[in-house]
C-alpha cells in the first residue's frame, strides 16, 4: 500500500467516525476508496454541514486522491516508456572490416576509383565471339 493510500484509508476513517457522531450514521470506507462517485457525494456533506473539522477532512482527502491519481498516471507512464525502450533494438557490435579498402568507405560504396587503388593496368577489351563464351580474352592489337 503506497502512503497516498494509506493516508486516504486514514482519513476517510476520521470522515466516518466524525459523520457518525455528527449525523448518527457514517459512510462505507471501502467503498469511498473504490468509487469516485461515492466519494465526492461524502465529501459533499462533510462540507454541507456547519464542522469546519469534516469540511479540512474533506479538502485533504480531495488532495491526497488527486496526488494518487497523479502517482498512478506517472506510473503508467513510466511503464509505457520502459515498453517502447525495450521496442528499440539494440546495436550490435561493429564488424571488423577484413579488406583494407573497406575501412576508407561508408559501407556504401568506394569514396575514390577502385583503379587509384590497383596498379594501373591496360585496359582488357573483349571480342564479341569472347562475350559470347567461344573466344578468349584477349588485348585488343593496333
Amino acid at each position: 500500500m503506497t502512503t497516498t493510500t494509506f493516508t486516504r484509508l486514514q482519513l476517510a476513517t476520521r470522515i466516518h467516525f466524525a459523520l457518525l457522531r455528527n449525523l448518527g450514521e457514517g459512510i462505507d470506507v471501502g467503498r469511498m476508496l473504490r468509487q469516485r462517485d461515492y466519494a465526492d457525494e461524502a465529501l459533499n456533506v462533510c462540507r454541507s454541514l456547519d464542522d469546519d473539522g469534516l469540511y479540512d477532512l474533506a479538502d485533504r482527502f480531495e488532495e491526497a486522491t488527486a496526488a494518487e491519481n497523479a502517482k498512478v498516471h506517472m506510473d503508467v507512464a513510466a511503464k509505457a516508456a520502459r515498453a517502447a525502450l525495450a521496442l528499440i533494438p539494440r546495436r550490435g557490435p561493429v564488424t571488423p572490416q577484413e579488406m583494407p579498402w573497406s575501412q576508407q568507405t561508408s559501407g556504401f560504396g568506394l569514396n575514390h576509383a577502385l583503379g587509384a587503388l590497383e596498379p594501373s593496368a591496360p585496359p582488357r577489351r573483349f571480342s564479341v565471339s569472347g562475350w559470347l563464351g567461344f573466344g578468349s580474352a584477349s588485348q585488343e592489337r593496333h
